[in-house]
C-alpha cells in the first residue's frame, strides 16, 4: 500500500468463513455491485479506482449470513482498462450512445462493465446488426445473473432509441490518444508547462516547467464531432487543478492576429473548463469559458482523484457538454457575445464561429496537475 492507504497495482481479496454448527456450505462475493459469485480462491482486483466487495456465507442448514462490506482503493500502475474489455466505460449507469437506460453499469464475470461489452463506440454497418449484438450480450448477462429480465428489456430499448447503425450513425470513434507512445507523439506542445506519458497509458501535466501552455493535435481539423476523453484532477494537497479542453480553434502557428500559439486557442477557440475548485474562478467544470457559466452545483463534481468521463459535442454552432453521461451544459455560439469578464483584444464569439478547427488540452501551471486518457472522436 502507498502512503494514502491505496493498494499499488492490485489488491488480493481473501475470504474466510467458519460455522460451529452444521458447517459452511458456500461463500459468495459481489464486486462493485455485480452479481454474487461463488468464492473458491483468493482473487485479484487490478482495476484502478475505488472498489466495494460484499461477502456472505451460507451454512449447510441453509442459513445465510448478513452481507459484510469492505472497501479499498487501487492506485495507478496496472489493470486499466480491464483485460480484453472492448471499450472503457465506468459510468454509473448503462448509457448507449446518449440514451441513459438507468440500469446500473455493473461489473460482469469477465471483469468488464456492462457498458464496455455493449460496444456502442465502434463502427456498426446497420442498426439491426448492433441490436443483434446487444441482445446477445444481454442474454449472456441474464444467464449469469448480472441483469434481470426487466433490465434486459430496458437496456435493449435504450439501444433501439440510440439509433446506432442507422444512416448517419454508422461511424464509430477513432483514437486520438490511446495511451501508446506512438499516439502521444502525434500531439504537439506549445507555450509553457508540459505533459508526459505515463506507464499506465495516461498523460499528466508536469510540475517543473512553469507557464500557461497547450498540448494540441495538429494532424487535422474537425468539423462537427463528438469528442470523448477522461480526465482526473491530480493537483497536490488540497488544491484543485485548473485545465480545459480547447475545440474549434485555427492552426496555431504563424497566425496573423496572435503570435503566441497557445493564445490562438484561447482567443479564437472555445475552452471547455475543467475546474472543481469551490472558490476562485467563477467558471467551473463544463463551462464554455468566458461565455457560458456552470456553477459548482451543476458541474457534477466527483471526489478528487477520480477519473471523469467527458463528452463534448459540437454540431454547427451548438455545443453540448456531458460529464459522466449527464448533460451539464449547452451553449449556442451565436455572434455578438462578449467575453466576460472583459479581456483586452478578445474578439468575443464573432472571432470564434469557425465551421471546423483543432483540439487541444490546456496546462495552467505547475500546481494544476491534470491527467488525461482515452481521447477519441467521432465525426458527424
Amino acid at each position: 500500500m502507498n502512503s494514502d492507504g491505496a493498494y499499488i497495482t492490485s489488491a488480493k481479496v481473501t475470504l474466510t468463513a467458519t460455522d460451529t454448527g452444521s458447517g459452511v456450505e458456500r461463500t459468495e462475493y459481489s464486486l462493485d455491485g455485480g452479481p454474487y459469485l461463488a468464492y473458491t480462491a483468493p482473487f485479484l482486483v487490478d482495476r484502478v479506482g475505488h472498489h466495494t466487495v460484499l461477502h456472505r456465507a451460507t451454512d449447510k442448514a441453509g442459513n445465510t449470513s448478513e452481507a459484510k462490506r469492505v472497501t479499498f482503493t487501487v492506485a495507478e500502475g496496472g489493470g486499466v482498462p480491464a483485460p480484453h474489455c472492448p471499450e472503457h466505460d465506468e459510468r454509473l449507469t448503462v448509457i448507449v450512445g446518449t440514451v441513459d437506460s438507468g440500469v446500473p453499469n455493473r461489473m460482469t464475470r469477465s471483469r468488464c462493465t456492462i457498458g464496455e461489452l455493449i460496444e456502442d463506440e465502434k463502427d456498426w454497418s446497420s442498426h439491426a446488426l448492433f441490436l443483434k449484438h446487444v441482445d446477445a450480450v444481454l442474454d449472456r448477462l441474464l444467464a449469469d445473473g448480472v441483469v434481470d429480465a426487466r433490465e434486459h428489456r430496458t437496456v435493449y430499448r435504450a439501444a433501439k432509441q440510440s439509433g446506432i447503425g442507422r444512416p448517419g450513425q454508422t461511424t464509430g470513434y477513432k483514437n486520438l490518444f490511446d495511451g501508446s507512445a506512438a499516439s502521444f507523439a502525434k500531439w504537439q506542445h506549445v507555450g509553457g508547462g508540459s505533459f508526459a506519458l505515463n506507464a499506465d497509458g495516461s498523460m499528466t501535466s508536469g510540475t517543473s516547467r512553469a507557464g500557461l501552455g497547450m498540448l494540441w493535435f495538429p494532424q487535422r481539423a474537425y468539423g462537427d464531432f463528438s469528442l470523448k476523453l477522461r480526465w482526473r484532477d491530480d493537483a497536490p494537497g488540497s488544491g484543485n487543478a485548473n485545465s480545459g479542453v480547447f475545440v474549434r480553434f485555427p492552426y496555431v502557428h504563424e497566425n496573423p492576429e496572435e503570435p503566441r500559439p497557445e493564445w490562438v486557442a484561447i482567443k479564437y477557440g472555445h475552452e471547455i473548463q475543467v475546474l472543481d475548485r469551490p472558490d476562485g474562478d467563477m467558471y467551473k467544470s463544463g463551462s464554455v469559458y468566458g461565455f457560458d457559466r456552470v456553477g459548482l452545483g451543476g458541474a457534477g463534481v466527483t471526489p478528487k482523484g477520480s477519473w471523469n468521463d467527458c463528452e463534448i459535442r459540437v454540431e454547427g454552432q451548438h455545443y453540448s457538454v456531458y460529464r459522466n453521461g449527464v448533460l451539464i451544459n449547452e451553449f449556442e455560439n451565436a455572434g455578438g457575445q462578449d467575453f466576460y469578464p472583459a479581456r483586452a483584444d478578445d474578439p468575443g464569439t464573432d472571432g470564434r464561429r469557425y465551421a471546423s478547427g483543432y483540439i487541444g488540452l490546456q496546462v495552467h501551471g505547475t500546481a494544476d496537475v491534470i491527467s488525461y486518457r482515452d481521447i477519441r472522436i467521432r465525426e458527424f
